[in-house]
């Protein structure tokens, strides 16, 4: 392997393993821009990346730039838009769920699209010309076999158009030629004028007027969605480049080096920049490590993001999950996510680690899931409970842990069953469910324990109106070393004192 070559490559091993550790994205990002402006001696590097539901790219860190004031980038281009810049079909069962597509036509129009075909027009040299786009196939979608003849009228198009100018007659004639073929409702060709970066119709059909989609999204954008490298030696003699953030700052953009970030499924996920070396231009050497970089930026970023996107999902399921106890009782509703804000307070004052914050966070959300088993007349009894009431109710505890046991918890959480079951029990084992004595209980369930004691006590219940903080947290110091610990009690009146 020749010098050059096992220098690059040991640097991308040196920050596949700096970033590789890192799991939160934003933090992820910092680092990725410091390697690359440090990898490529650039004086300022971004990172963008793809926001498929608003279909906009977003510079989650870009250096100089305050993040109030984040850069974005709309690309709302229309599934004909997408198809002429990425230079491919592309064929849609439901343009309304699918984030290329753009509502505005449909409003001005007044016409409901459902399937969509579209396909680029280029000369045989692969210069883009314009684009052909087919709407609402009478069996519900386009096929393989009509985007082959869609593809074919393309080229035929392409020769008439680089012979001399389309006029609307002869574009009519290309999509009555279409509905010979394929059975849909609507066709319409479009011309491509590169420098006011505008997709025009030649002809709409079922529109008395024209329309036009302005296709200049920038030198990130146009890396995103043609997933093409660009090296710019000189950004303010190309069209692409937006010179209003240069206005904005003061700052002077002179060169740029631009990659997309591209997962395995081929997928943009995002866009990487250099800007301005800082000894001359970027050379095609940087062009190829920023290309080689790209994939170990690409790899760590997607885990970051899936682990954020799992974590979301995972907590929104636990959300869930407590909202139908709450459904139970409208009176209560609310509680376990108040008793979660009250123990991760506490949890706070013992500055505990984040991981062991999320773990209270989820047995304080599930803590009362048992009460999914629990009779209503007992749960909604506008009086004290009886004997056998009592002892209905406190059976709770054992169906939260029988419940939540048969989940299976990522192995962080693995004692969320238990914590969450044991918030009933007393240090002095007069507790349930299993009378645990103060050795024995889990630390966090003490927390619960505390949390859940003094969200009850001030909250308003169908048997008393709720207590004053000053009356709740004379009942716990009454139990301080019989049922609740000290210490415990204590950062809870902290944590009261620092709320607003």
């Amino acid at each position: 392997m020749p010098e050059s070559d096992l220098d690059r490559f040991e640097q991308l091993l040196g920050i596949q393993r700096r970033l590789s550790g890192e799991r939160n994205v934003d933090q992820l990002s910092k680092k990725v821009m410091h390697e690359v402006a440090g990898l490529l001696d650039a004086d300022r590097s971004s990172l963008f990346l793809f926001d498929w539901k608003v279909m906009q790219l977003r510079a989650c860190f870009a250096e100089g730039v305050p993040t109030a004031n984040a850069i974005v980038v709309p690309l709302k281009m229309g599934i004909i838009g997408s198809a002429v810049l990425m230079r491919r079909t592309i064929n849609i069962s439901n343009a309304y769920s699918h984030p290329y597509f753009n509502l505005e036509i449909d409003g001005a129009s007044k016409f409901k699209t459902e399937s969509v075909i579209a396909t680029p027009v280029q000369s045989k040299e692969g210069r883009l010309l314009g684009g052909i786009e087919l709407l609402n196939r009478a069996i519900g979608r386009f096929t393989e076999t009509d985007a082959k003849v869609v593809e074919a009228e393309s080229k035929n198009l392409a020769e008439q158009i680089t012979t001399g100018e389309i006029t609307p007659e002869t574009a009519k004639k290309i999509i009555d030629s279409l509905h010979t073929k394929i059975e849909y409702k609507r066709g319409a060709v479009f011309v491509l004028n590169e420098k006011e970066g505008l997709l025009s119709s030649v002809y709409a059909e079922e529109m008395e007027q024209g329309f036009s989609l302005r296709l200049r999204l920038g030198i990130a954008g146009q890396a995103a969605v043609t997933q093409k490298s660009l090296l710019i030696p000189d950004v303010y003699q190309d069209e692409r480049f937006d010179q209003s953030f240069d206005k904005r700052t003061g700052y002077k953009t002179r060169n740029i080096l631009c990659v997309p970030l591209v997962n395995l499924r081929r997928e943009t996920i995002g866009v990487v920049q250099a800007i301005n070396k800082k000894d001359g231009n970027f050379s095609q050497d940087d062009l190829s490590t920023l290309e080689s970089i790209a994939g170990v930026i690409a790899i760590v970023i997607e885990n970051a993001s899936l682990l954020e996107e799992y974590d979301c999902q995972f907590h929104s399921f636990l959300e869930t999950l407590a909202a139908s106890i709450d459904a139970k009782d409208s009176l209560t509703a609310g509680h376990s996510r108040r008793v979660a804000d009250i123990a991760l307070g506490i949890s706070q004052v013992f500055d505990y680690p984040e991981i062991e914050q999320r773990v209270l966070q989820v047995a304080a959300l599930l803590h009362d899931y048992g009460k999914i088993g629990i009779n209503d007349s007992v749960l909604k009894k506008p009086a004290a409970l009886d004997s056998t009431e009592y002892a209905h109710i406190k059976t709770h505890a054992n169906m939260t842990f029988d419940i939540l046991n048969k989940i299976h918890f990522a192995r962080q959480y693995a004692n969320v069953p238990l914590i969450a079951a044991s918030h009933h029990e007393c240090l002095d084992g007069s507790g349930y469910p299993d009378g645990l004595e103060e050795i024995a209980i889990p630390f966090m369930a003490k927390i619960l324990s505390v949390a859940d004691v003094f969200e009850a006590l001030t909250a308003d219940r169908h048997y008393r109106k709720g207590m004053s903080y000053e009356e709740a947290l004379k009942i716990l110091d009454a139990g301080v070393g019989k049922k609740f610990d000290e210490h415990i009690v204590k950062a809870l009146k902290q944590y009261l004192s620092s709320l607003p």
